[in-house]
Formats: structure tokens, sequence, C-alpha cells
């Protein structure tokens, strides 16, 4: 049953955000990937006393208390936030299923919202939108609509959400040829991690990466022990990063080959040993997404992702929905 009503509450504190909405988020982690790892990230640099990035918020959307429900229940949350590289798009998550939600319902709550978010940012803020694809659309129009910014014709993403846990993970042959090796990033590696990353950017407009940018990500990635590689004779030919991880669940957040080594399996091998790797940690789901247009998706259909690839059905599968990021016109560009 979808709610009938619903208030917003604005949080300028990761603090104040996760003392009200944590309980929550971590019963949908799959859902908050996006939100809930750097909302824990900006708690952990409050409580040490540095200073955080100016203009972050969150927007808490709460169904109204019921008699038979006393208590508000957790509906959407829009995060505006920053993070090393730059700022962060606005990540839109509805908890529910969308197919339970009506459009009307849908609309109204995006008309609000987009309005609540008129009162917090300028339009030159908000340079994209990233969420599930039918509340998405319906925030950007309304949003356009309050502030005036004009749509960028073609999304700058379109992905399908999907998850690997330890039931529907394949398992690989852990045998690997003479000279291929698969092992977290050394420091050693920085200049040929740096390359993949900018060579990945490219391949994501218009959230390129100059030469020291991409040294600067390589770096934190590195620094972090956030990335993994597939070697081939010392050669890096592969990168997968796991940089979002909360209580039970790890988002995979860049995969990337170089043209020279693809067709060799390499993302294939390197995606599995990290999703074992992160479900024997505990981690109970591996999250990321998959583009539309990327035929990578039978590479995570093989792995064990559900809802992408040759084995994705046309009946709805929860946490493995369609999402969008759609862009604005004359905005100051951040990153992710």
């Amino acid at each position: 049953m979808q709610p009938v009503q619903t208030f917003f509450t604005v949080h300028t504190l990761p603090s104040s955000f996760l003392q009200a909405a944590e309980h929550h988020l971590l019963r949908n982690q799959r859902k908050f990937n996006v939100i809930l790892p750097h909302a824990h990230k900006l708690l952990a640099q409050e409580q040490s006393g540095r200073p955080l990035s100016p203009g972050q918020f969150w927007i808490v959307g709460w169904s109204q208390p019921t008699p038979s429900s006393r208590t508000p229940t957790l509906e959407l949350v829009l995060s505006c936030t920053a993070h090393h590289l730059g700022t962060y798009p606005l990540f839109l998550v509805l908890s529910r299923d969308i197919p339970t939600l009506s459009d009307a319902w849908i609309d109204a709550q995006m008309n609000a919202l987009a309005d609540r978010l008129s009162n917090l940012v300028p339009p030159t803020r908000v340079f994209s939108i990233f969420g599930q694809e039918k509340p998405t659309l319906a925030l950007c129009r309304y949003w356009s609509t309050i502030s005036g910014a004009r749509i960028v014709l073609e999304p700058y993403y379109e992905a399908s959400s999907s998850y690997c846990t330890q039931k529907t993970f394949v398992k690989k042959d852990a045998r690997l040829s003479q000279g291929h090796e698969m092992r977290l990033a050394q420091q050693s590696d920085l200049s040929s991690i740096a390359q993949l990353c900018q060579e990945f950017a490219a391949d994501s407009p218009p959230f390129t990466l100059t030469t020291a940018r991409a040294l600067q990500e390589a770096q934190y990635l590195i620094t972090h022990g956030l990335v993994s590689v597939y070697t081939i004779d010392g050669q890096i030919t592969t990168i997968v990063a796991v940089t979002r991880k909360s209580e039970t669940v790890a988002g995979m957040t860049k995969v990337y080959t170089t043209p020279t080594f693809r067709g060799r399996g390499c993302a294939e091998k390197l995606v599995a040993h990290v999703c074992e790797q992160q479900l024997a940690s505990g981690m109970e789901s591996v999250v990321l997404f998959v583009g539309h247009a990327l035929s990578a998706a039978r590479v995570y259909h093989r792995v064990g992702f559900v809802g992408v690839g040759p084995g994705k059905g046309t009946n709805y599968t929860p946490d493995a929905e369609r999402w969008i990021e759609l862009g604005f016109e004359d905005a100051e560009l951040g990153h992710w």
C-alpha cells in the first residue's frame, strides 16, 4: 500500500541526518548505497572536527503517521553532498518499490520536493540528478519549471541497478594463465591506475578528468585500499573499485579494462574475484549500476548479478531498477 501524505525534513549535518534516518536506511542498504556510505564518511569527518564542505544537506520525505502506524516511515531521500573531487550530483532514492507507487503520488511528491529544493540551493549547484527513473524524470521536470534551468537533451547516464549475493554468486575457476595476476593496487601502480581512471572518465562525459585530477583519484583509491587490478606480465589491464560500503553492502563503482586488453576475460575474472572477497568478508550483497548500452551486462550476469544481461526477465525485480541521470545547462559541473 502506498503512502497518502508525506512531509519533509532537512538536515545540514550528517549526524542529524543519520540520527533521524539511519535505522530506516540500514534496512534498505542496497537501494540507498549511493547515499548511506558517503553519509557515514561525512559523519566521521564531522566527529573528527574537520570542517565539512559548505552547502551539503539531505532532504528526507516521511509518510504521515496513521492510526495503524504511529511512527512515520521514510519514503525518500534527496542528498546534496561533496567529496574529494568536488560536488556530487543530487542523488534521489525512493524506498518503496516503484511499481507500487501511482504516477499521481510520485508527481505530487516530486513537485513538493522541487519546491523545497529551490529554497536550499541556487540552480547552478544542480548540475545533475541521479535516481530511479520515474521519480527522477518527474523531479527534473518540476525543477526545470521552478528554477528555469534547462534539462540537457541527452541523459548523462541510463542504467540498471543490480546486486550479487552469496546465493546468486557464480564461483569462477581461480586458476590464471602464466603471467596473469589479480591483487590489490599498490603505490607503484599510481600512474597506470590514473591512466585507466582517465580513460574510464573519458567514456562518461561530461565527467572527464584532467591528468592531475586522475592522479588525485588514483591516489585516493590506492591509499584507502579501494581498487583491485588485473595484470598481464606486470601490466595493469583492468581495475575494479569498491568505494561505497555500509554494514552489509559493498558498492562496486568503477570497472574498466583498457581497450588493448578487452575480450580476454580480465574484467569478468576480476569482478568475480572482488565479489568473492567482499562476500567472504561478511558483506551480504555487492551492488553496481550497469549502463543500458553496455555489453558488459553479460559479464555481470555470468558472475551472478541479477536483473541484467540475457537472464533479465520482464518482471520487476526489487533492487534491480531502472535509474537515470539528467543534467542541467549552465550549472557548475562536479564529478562522480
